[in-house]
């Protein structure tokens, strides 16, 4: 036999047993005083009521009538919730998760896709962010039509805080980063005291906000040494044995490298030549692998406060809930001198 599911009290059942309104319940609900002056007698009634039928609000409707649901939405354009503890984006959640547990809020993961597999924030003409109470924003915005959703996501009032610093025309955002700038500058420092006198900056071809802050910090160094800078954006598949000998022409000796990906093609184009690192030159990556694998070598590189990032972003979000200014924070990188620096080959 198939058990009768007992039905779920409304707030007019409960309402009707206390012997007020509804708006009294929802007032009594929503722990503030409105229109209605409800005295401490009545609202021990009402919670009173609610506990003897065994009533609990539906969280997302008391935030569609401007309730405070306490939770906070993560959100992405791209799928990388992670399912590896060494996935990129897992120490990012790990340090959401601690901090949203820390100041008594929810997390809620927005992981439903559009009809053509994209993630939207407006779909079926609604604004899918609405059931938190604000978002933390991860990965890249990309392409300008993800732009113009975030854009008018903010426009109409929903708090947002992004991981990673961005930018938006016309808005005043809050967001938590990397300090790339003086990470890159110390990177740079480092190569230069090891006696390599050119640096060469080597990125990729997308243009995005963390790519210009280690770019600032690289030519930043190389300008307080007055030194040369020489940056060079391609992607991985052109770099060539070719290419790689027309880079190191003359005293070339030393790369800042932005990424694993491009690391890894110019190894692989070394590798014909004969050319290894430390050996006959010196490189560093600026960050951490977006890959699940560990790094074929201990690369030097800069590592991300990729947690405390996480945590940040919770309590700047927090601020904002509560009605503070959209601040802005950077957070220094850890600097680990690995295998591929070496004192300039002579």
């Amino acid at each position: 036999m198939t058990p009768t599911l007992k039905k779920r009290p409304t707030q007019k059942e409960v309402a009707e047993r206390a012997g007020v309104s509804q708006g009294v319940v929802s007032q009594v609900l929503n722990d503030r005083q409105g229109a209605i002056r409800v005295n401490p007698e009545t609202r021990e009634r009402v919670r009173r009521a609610m506990q003897e039928m065994g009533y609990s609000p539906n969280i997302a409707a008391r935030s569609l009538v401007g309730g405070r649901s306490r939770i906070m939405g993560v959100f992405t354009y791209e799928p990388v919730f992670p399912t590896d503890t060494r996935n990129f984006f897992y120490p990012f959640l790990e340090g959401i998760e601690a901090a949203a547990a820390e100041l008594n809020y929810d997390l809620l993961l927005h992981t439903r896709s559009s009809g053509r597999g994209e993630r939207r924030v407006y779909q079926d003409r609604t604004n899918r962010l609405s059931l938190a109470d604000g978002t933390l924003m991860l990965g890249e915005l990309g392409e300008p039509e993800r732009r113009q959703e975030i854009t008018r996501l903010i426009g109409e009032g929903h708090p947002v805080v992004f991981i990673g610093r961005r930018e938006l025309p016309g808005l005043t955002l809050a967001w938590v980063a990397a300090d790339y700038v003086h990470a890159t500058e110390g990177a740079v420092n480092e190569l230069l005291a090891l006696g390599h006198r050119q640096v060469l900056y080597l990125g990729g071809t997308r243009n995005h906000e963390s790519a210009a802050d280690r770019e600032a910090g690289y030519r930043l160094g190389m300008e307080k040494a007055d030194r040369p800078a020489r940056v060079v954006r391609l992607e991985p598949e052109d770099l060539t044995p070719e290419r790689v000998k027309t880079l190191m022409a003359g005293n070339g000796t030393a790369l800042l490298i932005e990424n694993d990906d491009l690391a890894t093609g110019w190894l692989d184009a070394c590798a014909p030549l004969g050319l290894e690192a430390p050996a006959d030159y010196s490189f560093a990556v600026l960050g951490d692998p977006l890959i699940e694998h560990p790094r074929p070598r201990a690369w030097a590189a800069l590592q991300l406060p990729r947690r405390e990032m996480g945590q940040e972003a919770v309590r700047l979000l927090d601020q904002l809930l509560q009605g503070g200014p959209p601040e802005t924070l950077r957070l220094p990188c850890r600097w680990v001198a690995g295998d591929s620096l070496g004192p300039a080959p002579a």
